[in-house]
């Protein structure tokens, strides 16, 4: 996850990232979402002339949390330098990982290190390295990267723009407040292809993995989070959560359309970095945790998964705005009350609260000398 971590006092230290690799646990229709990137990265790497990148290949990739879900895209991408570069089998291959400050740092490199699955294993010649920067500011120096990528982050926004009124979830936002959230993801959408325009080599090549919206501006997980949005409410109707902390409940994220995600490439800045997006398709992500259902008839399991899930990705930004005047007990006593509410609801009916998630899959190049 991206935000910014610019203006954050001390006490939403904790905002970004549930540490000692839950995340890893609880990120699979994440991992899902990278399967389908996997040809796209193959032909990314096909496009890149070895010739105007100099003696080392360098990968970006943007927003790597935890780093499980970098494990296979990175891996794929190496084969194929490899077998692109045959005539260069020693050509070095760098990695740099990027999320931000509050990442889980500790967690990426035991990961990437010493997990059997890890990009590492049977390889010589490739190198890790990490980066606490924003993928909203400018991360490696000009005409650096040969490679970039980015699964699932995009939809984060660099900060919330305002709150939303009786809602957690920008997709319900209206009127004015909703063209705030429009005009704030605009922003953050543009100053990240500018960064990256600054940072790609000629003939490189950038896939981003997006979490997005379709043509009416749904995400395909309306469900669950209008869900969470009635058990936030219940709270407070039971004096649980106070309405002043449930005022600032925004997730700070927004899920583009296909028109939003193109609008940038229509601007006069990206002709000139030399940008174009190449290839752009829309798919309905599978959810893995529906399809495990469907298989054991499991609806507690199916609750504890998701519950995981939601947990993994938004308990931080979600719970950061509870009041500081709250004890540490008072404060664990909210986030468990909430969750054993999600868990106990998607244990009824786990078919109604499934995420069907849209994802907007582009390949972005820079044009060569």
């Amino acid at each position: 996850m991206t935000q910014s971590t610019e203006n954050l006092s001390a006490s939403q230290s904790d905002e970004h990232m549930l540490g000692h690799g839950f995340y890893n646990k609880n990120s699979h229709e994440q991992g899902k979402a990278n399967t389908y990137a996997l040809p796209l990265i193959v032909e990314a790497i096909n496009r890149i002339d070895l010739r105007q990148i100099g003696s080392e290949f360098r990968i970006a990739d943007y927003g790597s949390a935890q780093g499980q879900n970098s494990l296979l895209p990175m891996k794929t991408a190496i084969a194929q330098i490899r077998t692109l570069a045959a005539k260069f089998p020693s050509i070095p291959i760098s990695i740099t990982h990027t999320d931000l400050p509050t990442n889980d740092w500790t967690t990426l490199f035991q990961t990437v290190l010493f997990s059997p699955d890890s990009y590492l294993v049977g390889e010589q010649n490739v190198f890790c390295f990490a980066s606490g920067t924003s993928v909203y500011q400018q991360i490696f120096p000009p005409n650096h990267t040969a490679f970039g990528y980015s699964a699932i982050v995009e939809h984060w926004l660099s900060r919330k723009p305002c709150n939303i009124p009786n809602e957690i979830w920008s997709v319900r936002a209206i009127g004015k407040v909703r063209d705030i959230w429009a005009a704030q993801a605009k922003a953050d959408w543009h100053a990240f292809l500018e960064y990256r325009a600054l940072e790609m080599q000629p003939s490189a090549q950038l896939l981003i993995v997006g979490s997005g919206a379709d043509a009416k501006g749904n995400s395909g997980a309306e469900g669950l989070l209008d869900l969470a949005n009635h058990i936030l409410q219940q709270l407070v109707k039971d004096g649980t959560l106070y309405p002043s902390e449930y005022e600032q409940m925004a997730i700070p994220t927004y899920y583009r359309t296909a028109e939003e995600w193109k609008e940038p490439f229509t601007s006069d800045f990206v002709r000139r970095s030399g940008l174009s997006l190449d290839d752009f398709k829309e798919f309905r992500l599978d959810d893995v945790y529906l399809e495990q259902f469907q298989r054991d008839d499991n609806a507690q399991a199916f609750a504890a998964a998701y519950t995981g899930f939601f947990k993994a990705a938004y308990e931080p930004c979600l719970f950061v705005n509870l009041s500081d005047k709250r004890t540490p007990e008072s404060r664990q006593h909210v986030i468990d009350s909430f969750s054993q509410k999600l868990e106990s609801a998607l244990a009824q009916d786990p078919r109604k609260y499934s995420c069907r998630w849209v994802l907007h899959l582009m390949l972005i190049s820079k044009k060569q000398k």
